[in-house]
């Protein structure tokens, strides 16, 4: 093999093995799951809210309830639950606000009987959210504050319902959180009505913590003003979005939370710092009353259109949005047939070398040339080894008169890289593949397999067998794709089905098995191209 064509693979590995250390994400242990979620305490909201745009009047201390911490209050409340047939919404009469949210579609793992919880744990102190506060000089007033409900638990079924919160301040001002519930999908209607207050009131949001942020793949808050979609990457100051958004929220990977206002509302909107890397979405309350929507759900495309306000743009996959997209609808388009997104990769794997097909065909000619070649070149190394500006210039003479492209031979792995990492950026933010099946032992396309592990001085090894069959595709096609004749080249090509099994070990499984699959397909393809040659 041309020197060249090895820099191309040597070059392959070293992006692979930047993406295996540096890109793939931390694997969460699945047997924990959260428990009672929300926001993280208003102490730490309070910390970081900037200034007030004008000094309001001073209202008078607010005496504290007997209460050590948010926590014990809100341990101590009586819980109210609204089911739906997408998820279950628990409030909590402490604070009049949401503490969990679990989508009854979705599972925490595979297999598993409980709900996803959209709510990040959060600290020991789980607020509610949205937590409600005023600049009153006294701080925030409303951490334990004890809002009455208009109704018990229920279960909604063929028509819209409401349940309304209502919690009187000690400066004698009322708030009143209003929730509606529709008997399918994932938004709940909102509005809060502010009655005699003297001070400028907000409603905090805080979703998700960015502590644990996989690179690679967007995890934070995001706004779009209608045109474009601004995502947070960090929050070291407090942003001021204005009031000219159309929603607002925060992108958890395969979910997302967002605050959607009503049209007629300009509810400004700031994002802020928080605490322990908690970024807080903060919505000055506009006059008194306040309105719009909650999404608490999958970042699913087919859902987010239906709500018709440009939401499907939080499915971003970056750079490679280009060739991701077209993959998604692709795969999602023959899932409707198949019903099972292994096969719709296979498939996807296949479409792909039947497109390159001749680029595969004319790059193993190339192969073949160069290895003819292999007697001249090696002459022609040996006559010009002292002057390497002149052996240069022969070695394009002679390509020229051969018509062979020297590069030829590492096209085809070349073009794998954006499909692979577009394929990647598809697994790990597209809601399809989150604990998609496939057969037998793999239950999840999105993590790497879980056959069995070992337990060795202490430590767990998982025993993956994609990654293993997948190197031994290598060495096969490696025995049947042409080589140039330096020994040392051909060591070191040996080396390759270990090394890319050692990369692929970490991978999610649907990874794996599209260049499984790739591999098997290219030995098909170079043993019909060797007999039609021979």
């Amino acid at each position: 093999m041309e020197k060249r064509t090895l820099l191309a693979v040597l070059l392959t590995i070293v992006i692979l093995f930047v993406f295996q250390v540096f890109l793939a994400p931390k694997q969460a242990p699945q047997e924990q799951q959260p428990t009672t979620s929300g926001t993280p305490t208003p102490e730490s909201v309070e910390k970081a809210k900037p200034p007030a745009s004008s000094p309001s009047p001073a209202a008078p201390a607010i005496p504290s309830p007997a209460y050590a911490s948010v926590r014990e209050a809100i341990g101590k409340a009586r819980a109210v639950t609204v089911q739906t047939k997408s998820f279950t919404v628990t409030f909590s009469e402490m604070g009049g606000g949401i503490t969990s949210v679990r989508l009854k579609n979705y599972k925490e793992k595979v297999g598993g009987a409980t709900g996803k919880e959209v709510l990040e744990n959060i600290g020991p102190d789980h607020a509610y959210l949205p937590v409600v506060s005023q600049d009153t000089g006294a701080g925030n007033i409303n951490d334990l504050v004890e809002f009455v409900p208009d109704r018990d638990s229920f279960t909604v079924s063929d028509k819209s319902e409401t349940i309304a919160f209502t919690g009187t301040l000690s400066n004698g001002s009322k708030i009143k959180k209003i929730y509606t519930f529709q008997p399918e999908g994932y938004t709940l209607g909102m509005k809060i009505q502010v009655e005699g207050a003297a001070a400028k009131t907000y409603a905090d949001f805080a979703v998700i913590s960015m502590k644990e942020k996989p690179t690679g793949i967007f995890k934070g808050p995001f706004v779009y003003d209608g045109n474009k979609l601004d995502q947070i990457d960090e929050v070291k100051k407090p942003i001021e979005a204005g009031q000219d958004y159309t929603f607002a929220g925060f992108d958890d990977g395969y979910f997302a939370f967002m605050w959607i206002p009503a049209p007629s509302q300009k509810a400004p909107l700031s994002i802020l710092s928080g605490s322990e890397d908690v970024p807080v979405g903060r919505i000055a309350l506009t006059g008194q009353e306040t309105s719009g929507n909650l999404f608490f759900g999958p970042k699913k495309l087919e859902v987010l259109k239906q709500l018709n306000i440009g939401a499907q743009k939080i499915v971003d996959f970056g750079w490679f949005d280009v060739v991701a997209k077209p993959m998604l609808w692709g795969m999602n388009w023959a899932n409707r047939v198949t019903h099972n997104y292994g096969i719709d990769i296979i498939l996807l794997t296949i479409l792909i070398k039947i497109i390159f097909h001749p680029l595969s065909v004319k790059s193993y000619k190339s192969m073949k040339e160069m290895q003819k070649l292999q007697p001249a070149l090696a002459k022609l190394k040996e006559k010009y080894k002292d002057d390497k500006e002149k052996l240069n210039r022969e070695l394009m003479d002679m390509y020229k008169q051969k018509h062979v492209n020297p590069l030829g031979g590492c096209l085809p792995m070349v073009i794998q890289i954006p499909v692979f990492f577009a394929l990647y950026k598809v697994l790990m933010g597209a809601i399809e593949f989150r604990h998609a099946p496939f057969i037998w032992w793999i239950n999840d396309l999105a993590a790497p397999e879980d056959l069995f592990s070992l337990s060795l001085a202490g430590f767990s090894l998982p025993l993956r067998l994609l990654p293993f069959i997948m190197g031994i595709t290598m060495v096969i096609q490696q025995k049947m794709t042409p080589s140039g004749v330096d020994p040392m080249q051909q060591k070191m090509m040996m080396f390759m089905p270990v090394i890319f099994t050692f990369l692929f070990w970490g991978f999610p499984s649907g990874l794996v098995l599209y260049w499984l699959v790739n591999n098997v397909i290219s030995i098909a393809q170079q043993y019909y191209i060797n007999k039609k040659v021979s």
